[in-house]
């Protein structure tokens, strides 16, 4: 070992040193050697160091040293320093020599005085033997006050100091002379080359965290797998302001890694302060004795790094952090805050920190965070699958995915945690040692079926006990019977349950805490687990039937109707079976419960009547319900809600004689329905769904003047009604939607009591003819789709009245024309954005030329499986047409010209198709920008790839060279085309082909179609054809600069083993955008740099049910200056 780390040294001692140095140098490392091996370490030295100090001390340690010293100890960096009391020999003593070998960094700081000290040269041998072992400790040289060139050779008064430690050392002299040659050599720092003293610590002292960073010395410990975790780092600090005091507040239920991702947010800045400070379960140590005074201690000596500060009170702890602090740039972590105290104590605003200082907390109360004024708030969401199956991997088998015997199982129990980090950890931990299937199963299942466990209940059930008693009732109504149901109408349900006081203050402590979340479509929503926590808890309420508000499970509710005695108190009953389960029940069994309120059952069968629903029930939410009629003595006065669809009943008879609080009734599906009768009184109905009941033949004539109704839903009725309403009165009616309707020829008139209120009217798979000229009253119509309609014929000229028309849709009709419409002074269609015509037999495109003028913002236009010839000229006036479909035109001849703006043009399945546009070259090199921060294509049929492409191949891929020779040049444009064949289909039309396109740079992707993240429209995703056998030409044309998802630097490194997962932001991500290259770095580069672009096309017949073979490709590149 002795000879490996003279060789070490051997090799980077400089020519000029003489043969009998290297022995002495030997002899001095069996020196050093035998030090260690003797004497025990000092008491001085309890644990390795991060940094040793080695330096004169005459000269620098009440100057420079004590103050770089205090630097570093501030900045929680363990610093070995020489005291002055250590006793001193001739030679340097074992503590000494153990405290250089246990440090990672030896700071030697070179003074004009340090070459008279043989204990400052005895040190600098043994700090180079350890910087030229095998540990490799970092060595950084100060030169301070003194010449680096004397230091290298000990000339001028550098020189004469060394030169006096002759007569009592000359058996050393070769040796320090050497190491003084050595770390003169050594990149580090000359004092006259910085501003001040305070500026070169400042710059040390970084240095020396970035290289503690890189070993890990500083860091917390953020996890034993911490996945996901620099994701979502990443994505927090996009928010996070750099200038001013910033308060970042992550909030969410707990066990979702909360202080996990505070730790490594901790990690990622912590070197940008004057001082940090992680106080960590904030909640349990301020319920201690003095807590919040200990907090604050802890909070002020571990940023100022200074033991001897006291506080004897809270208020004094106040006004002491403000005091030191308000000036410092600090980076301050509390971690599970619950109380605004702990806030007001700890970080008690902004004023109290200097400036760029940050404030991280973590909670489970939202609330807290925003009224103390967090700037920044971000929930704290679970894994996704695929990162929830590595975490459960990496616990329950010790590696990052399963075996693929226990993929589905894994699978399985990732789906049961729902991306809760600590169900992952806790089940995966458990399954750990389960080698056999059929128990791991068994686990599974009991986990699934049964109570929750009990570690993952514990950290849940905080937030829950935390919650007042009137909170905690309106929780368990939501967990047990109100998930995924509208936030309005969880809270009439829960008014109804008599949880009146405080509901709408419990619903916001409810979604502040995480316990559940109101989604964008205002949906109440809960986290499966905590479903489950609620369910158990359920559980443990008193067993008495008579207190009990709530039943969820067979057997309680089994006992309570089938019982002796009533259950007043009962208010939800809840019956939810995974398989059809005959209902074994009196027929008036629900007298018992005669104050119930909701009722929900699922999967229900019975072969018995039933006689007796309580008056009571304002929700009746029963799928499938079993019987033919409601019981004759049920009153639906008090009915809110009637949702029965695939139901077996036939008819109402007088049952909605009195239901004036009656809103949604969905009776979809039910095949046996024959009729709905008079509804006059449910004046507050809203939502009317009778589709797919096809023995329905009669609705009553009040549905036609239902004030309140906003959705009316008549789809397939095949046997037709032989009574409507023939006159429609909807004043609120929003949606109306009439498919299969197939025996009526013409639709209800439309009165002007309608005008702006129905917004969408869709008419499908219907006979149809034509649409009465009363639709002109709908002026508030913003989509009007007419599909599978064969015998549509005609638009009627009114619908130029339909000023707020957003989408036109007629599809597979008979239209064969549109109607002529024009105005002079203005858009009749200003907010027409998609126009659809498609298989609709039009021969004759010249009623496109009106359209330019009174729909001057169209964006996408279909005009698939039409039969015209050719595109009128006018088609290039569709300024800000994006999207541009014409497959399968039989008969189209010529395409002259294609509108510039156009991102995706798709013309397979032409096959008269004979000359192409004229302007492809204009189609691929206009200005990128203007087409919305998206890649453009084009499809055609039969079409070769251009003559003037730069690169063509044969094959499949094609890799050309980057060294376009064009100094000041920059690539503008990136056009690759490939031509397929077709063949082998499995039926004569509409077939699949999938194909899909990739670009990488040195072997690194920065481009791939099949990216649905980068991608605006599905279509674009890869190429997919609806096609016959047949040649198909495919271009795209990408934007370097904004399509390219590589970061620059790992371009120009051109690693393969470049990590671009971690690269890959997002094509057209606007908060991203600082990751996409910069137009001026991407001039500054070279042809050295950029070796090589590649172009892929590959086939996907997993996904295709024709083949398809590549014929050729090509490349072409535009540059700009």
């Amino acid at each position: 070992q002795k000879k490996l780390s003279i060789v070490g040294f051997i090799s980077d001692i400089p020519s000029h040193c003489s043969v009998p140095s290297i022995f002495f140098h030997y002899s001095c490392l069996r020196f050093f050697d035998m030090y260690r091996a003797s004497g025990s370490s000092s008491s001085h030295v309890r644990l390795p160091f991060d940094v040793f100090l080695n330096f004169r001390g005459e000269d620098t340690r009440s100057s420079f040293t004590s103050h770089l010293h205090m630097a570093l100890c501030q900045k929680g960096v363990k610093v070995f320093i020489d005291d002055d009391k250590l006793p001193r020999g001739e030679e340097i003593c074992t503590s000494l020599l153990k405290a250089i070998e246990e440090s990672k960094i030896s700071i030697v700081i070179i003074s004009e005085n340090y070459a008279s000290s043989h204990w400052c040269l005895d040190e600098l041998i043994k700090i180079i033997m350890c910087n030229k072992s095998n540990n490799r400790q970092v060595v950084f040289p100060v030169f301070y006050k003194v010449d680096p060139s004397q230091v290298r050779q000990q000339s001028g008064r550098f020189g004469e100091e060394f030169g006096k430690l002759q007569v009592r050392f000359s058996n050393k002299m070769q040796a320090w002379s050497e190491a003084l040659t050595f770390i003169s050599s050594m990149s580090g720092w000359d004092l006259k080359n910085y501003e001040s003293e305070a500026s070169l610590i400042q710059i040390i002292v970084q240095e020396v965290r970035k290289k503690l960073k890189n070993s890990g010395t500083t860091q917390l410990d953020v996890a034993k797998y911490p996945v996901g975790i620099n994701i979502q780092v990443n994505n927090l600090l996009l928010h996070v302001m750099p200038n001013g005091v910033t308060m970042v507040g992550l909030y969410g239920i707990g066990g979702m890694g909360k202080t996990t991702l505070a730790k490594a947010l901790y990690n990622r800045i912590s070197d940008d302060f004057e001082g940090c400070c992680f106080l960590a379960n904030v909640r349990e140590a301020s319920n201690q004795h003095w807590g919040l005074v200990e907090l604050q201690k802890a909070l002020l000596r571990k940023i100022l790094m200074d033991d001897s500060i006291k506080i004897s009170n809270i208020g004094i702890g106040i006004s002491t952090i403000r005091d030191l602090l308000c000036s410092k740039k600090i980076l301050l972590v509390l971690d599970d805050v619950d109380t605004h105290e702990q806030l007001q104590a700890l970080a008690g605003g902004h004023h109290w920190f200097g400036h760029g200082s940050k404030v991280i907390a973590t909670t489970r109360n939202k609330q807290l965070l925003a009224s103390h004024g967090f700037n920044i708030l971000r929930r704290v969401n679970g894994l996704n699958a695929i990162e929830g199956l590595e975490l459960f991997s990496w616990h329950a088998f010790k590696n990052s995915h399963p075996s693929s015997d226990y993929l589905h199982l894994s699978k399985h129990a990732v789906h049961y945690c729902k991306g809760l980090p600590l169900a992952l950890e806790v089940l995966g931990s458990f399954l750990n040692s389960i080698d056999d299937q059929s128990k791991f199963k068994h686990i599974l299942d009991e986990y699934e079926n049964s109570y929750l466990d009990k570690d993952i209940q514990d950290i849940l059930r905080i937030s829950y006990d935390e919650l007042e008693q009137d909170v905690k009732e309106i929780f368990l109504y939501i967990s047990c019977c109100f998930v995924n149901e509208d936030k309005n109408k969880v809270q009439m349900m829960l008014q109804a349950c008599d949880c009146h006081f405080r509901l709408e203050m419990g619903i916001k402590k409810l979604t502040d805490l995480s316990l559940i979340n109101i989604d964008m479509f205002n949906c109440v929503e809960m986290h499966d687990l905590i479903q489950q926590m609620g369910h158990t808890i359920h559980l443990l309420e008193p067993s008495n039937s008579h207190k009990r508000k709530r039943f969820l499970f067979e057997k309680d509710v089994m006992d309570v109707l089938n019982g002796d005695t009533e259950a007043r108190a009962v208010k939800a009953i809840k019956l939810n079976f995974p398989q059809p389960t005959e209902l074994d029940i009196d027929s008036r069994a629900f007298e018992k419960v005669k104050n119930l309120v909701v009722l929900k059952v699922h999967n229900v069968t019975s072969s018995k009547s039933l006689e007796y629903l309580p008056s009571s029930l304002r929700w009746i939410i029963w799928p499938k319900f079993p019987f033919s009629s409601l019981p004759s003595s049920y009153s639906m006065e008090k009915l809110i809600e009637l949702t029965m669809p695939s139901s077996f009943i036939k008819h109402f008879g007088n049952g909605f004689m009195n239901c004036e609080w009656l809103k949604r009734i969905d009776l979809s599906r039910s095949e046996f329905l024959e009729e709905i009768s008079d509804l006059s009184s449910a004046i507050n109905l809203e939502e009317l769904d009778l589709s797919w009941c096809n023995n329905l033949v009669r609705v009553h004539e009040s549905v036609g003047s239902l004030g309140k109704l906003a959705t009316l839903d008549l789809s397939s009725h095949s046997n037709g009604f032989t009574q409507f309403p023939s006159n429609l009165k909807l004043k609120s009616l929003k949606e109306l939607v009439m498919k299969e309707c197939r025996i009526v020829k013409r639709y209800p008139h439309f009165s002007e009591e309608m005008k702006s209120s129905l917004e969408e009217l869709r008419i499908e798979y219907s006979c149809v003819t034509d649409l009465s000229p009363t639709i002109g009253h709908l002026t508030g119509l913003t989509h009007l789709t007419i599909v599978e309609c064969k015998e549509f014929t005609t638009l009627p000229s009114t619908i130029c009245h339909l000023s707020n028309l957003i989408a036109l849709t007629v599809i597979n009709s008979e239209l064969s024309t549109f109607p002529f419409l024009y105005s002079r002074s203005l858009a009749l269609f200003p907010h027409l954005i998609c126009l659809d015509l498609s298989n609709c037999n039009i021969t004759n495109l010249s009623f496109l030329e009106s359209i330019t003028h009174v729909a001057p913002s169209l964006t996408e236009l279909y005009l698939t499986g039409n039969d015209f010839r050719s595109l009128p000229s006018c088609i290039v006036n569709f300024k800000y047409l994006r999207h541009f479909d014409i497959r399968n035109c039989r008969f189209l001849e010529e395409i002259l010209k294609v509108p510039e703006g156009v991102i995706f043009m798709n013309a397979q399945g032409c096959k008269s198709l004979a000359r192409f546009p004229d302007n492809i070259a204009g189609f691929i090199s206009c200005d990128l920008e203007f087409v919305d921060r998206k890649y453009r294509q084009l499809i055609l049929m039969n079409c070769d790839i251009p003559e003037w492409f730069d690169y063509k191949s044969r094959n499949n891929s094609i890799t050309f060279p980057t060294t376009f020779n064009y100094p000041g040049w920059r690539l503008k444009v990136l056009a690759a085309c490939v031509k397929v064949q077709v063949h082998d289909c499995v039926t004569q039309y509409h077939n699949t082909a999938e194909l899909e396109c990739q670009v990488f740079f040195n072997d690194i992707p920065v481009w791939s179609s099949e990216d649905e993240e980068k991608c605006l429209v599905e279509e674009s995703r890869w190429l997919s054809l609806e096609a016959s056998p047949n040649d198909y030409t495919w271009f795209i044309v990408l934007n370097p600069h904004r399509d390219f998802y590589l970061d620059l630097d790992d371009m120009m490194e051109g690693s393969p083993e470049t990590d671009v997962s971690q690269l890959c932001f997002g094509i057209n991500s606007m908060e991203m955008d600082h990751n996409i290259i910069p137009d001026d770095n991407w001039n500054s580069i070279g042809g050295s740099i950029w070796k090589n672009f590649t172009v892929l096309f590959t086939p996907r017949p997993e996904l295709s049910d024709a083949k398809v073979s590549i014929k050729s490709c090509g490349v072409h590149v535009i540059m700009e200056e």
